[in-house]
């Protein structure tokens, strides 16, 4: 959908303004990044170049698009204080998440070939039916925030996902379990969706590899009774510790009864259960619930607390890990063209080898490198609910393989 509303954005050298609609901003940035290599350095530009934004600018999930895009905004506009004679662009389109729309939108950038990269989607629907346009155009794709795996069959290496996996978070959560919290017995809640069966599964997986015992694997809905019953079977089986492989709605269910009838140990969940839409479900029934995290700002890291206080300084509003991860999909994105040159095969060839940990990108959370299939290796992490909010669980992390 496009916006009429025009906005202003200072561009790289300081002496002028840039006037451009929210179907497609222009912002002009140079680029030397810190740490590059001699190679990279004495890459030739013949540019422009430019990466190109995709976020939801209206709808539901439009607070959340703003959030990407002003991460990736931000990494663009630090690298202007290292100034090189690069020629980019960063180009910001208004994709909702709405599969025709969003297909729309693809196509129209993609007759651009002057864009060298793409940055973006919210939605695992909307990135499944771009992704075939982005194929044919030989355009990189890295996407910040879709953990569902289904995206990626038939995947032909364009697709890069900086979020892990969802059967990777839930296994994990079962090595968290044995490692980071000492347990044995464990039970599973699941729903019947496809989604609380990968879960679940991978949970399963990793739990009997690791000789913890499952003691249960009960499934839920979103109905009270059923939550009930759920509750009534655990307790039967004393678990020391719950996997919700679940949607938010059963889970706060499930909650909220684990709490009426004192249902003992510690409760896992995966990261769709890291959100205040949930704790507002929940209430005081998500206190002490751990939830997979991609990054955990509220730690002592000094890296992490300066990108906060930058962003806080910058935008007068706190940053989440959807910000995050667009900072790091924009650094990610520049490192490459800085390394490439401009040009889409150059720069699909260059973001393709980062395949190992003596390749990995280091963002926020740490190195990052993909697989064969797009998906990410990364580090995980754990936060914990305590008053309504999220905060970093202790340990806040353990090595997995």
């Amino acid at each position: 959908m496009i916006n009429d509303r025009c906005d202003m954005f200072y561009s790289q050298r300081g002496v002028s303004l840039v006037s451009v609609s929210t179907w497609s901003i222009f912002l002009a940035a140079c680029l030397l990044l810190s740490g590059c290599s001699e190679h990279a350095k004495e890459t030739e530009w013949s540019g422009p170049a430019k990466i190109a934004v995709v976020v939801p600018h209206t709808g539901p999930l439009m607070e959340e698009g703003q959030m990407l895009q002003f991460g990736a905004l931000m990494a663009s506009q630090e690298a202007e204080s290292r100034v090189a004679d690069l020629n980019l662009e960063v180009v910001v389109y208004d994709s909702p998440c709405d599969s025709e729309g969003a297909v729309a939108a693809a196509k129209s950038l993609t007759t651009d070939v002057e864009v060298s990269a793409v940055i973006g989607y919210l939605c695992a629907e909307t990135l499944r039916a771009v992704l075939p346009i982005y194929q044919d155009a030989h355009l990189a794709l890295i996407n910040p925030t879709v953990s569902a795996e289904y995206i990626r069959q038939g995947e032909t290496r364009n697709l890069f996902s900086l979020l892990y996996g969802d059967s990777d978070q839930a296994a994990f959560l079962a090595n968290y379990a044995k490692e980071g919290l000492g347990l044995n017995r464990v039970a599973i809640l699941r729903d019947e969706s496809a989604y609380g069966h990968l879960l679940s599964s991978s949970f399963n997986a990793e739990a009997t590899r690791l000789g913890l015992e499952l003691v249960a694997n009960v499934t839920i809905n979103s109905d009270q009774a059923e939550a009930a019953r759920a509750v009534k079977s655990l307790k039967s089986t004393s678990p020391e510790g719950v996997f919700l492989a679940a949607s938010p709605r059963a889970a706060s269910l499930f909650l909220l009864e684990r709490q009426r009838q004192h249902l003992g140990g510690v409760v896992l969940g995966p990261d769709q259960l890291a959100d205040l839409d949930f704790y507002e479900m929940a209430g005081p029934a998500a206190e002490g619930l751990l939830v997979c995290q991609p990054i955990l700002l509220e730690t002592e890291d000094p890296k992490k607390s300066e990108f906060v206080r930058r962003f806080e300084q910058l935008y007068k509003r706190r940053p989440d890990w959807l910000a995050a991860a667009g900072y790091d999909a924009m650094r990610l994105a520049l490192e490459v063209l800085n390394r490439s040159g401009p040009g889409r095969s150059a720069f699909l060839q260059s973001l393709r080898t980062i395949s190992g940990p003596d390749t990995a990108f280091r963002g926020l959370s740490g190195p990052v490198f993909f697989r064969e299939d797009g998906g990410s290796r990364r580090p995980f992490f754990v936060g914990t609910v305590q008053n309504g909010t999220l905060q970093a669980a202790k340990p806040p992390t353990v090595a997995f393989p």
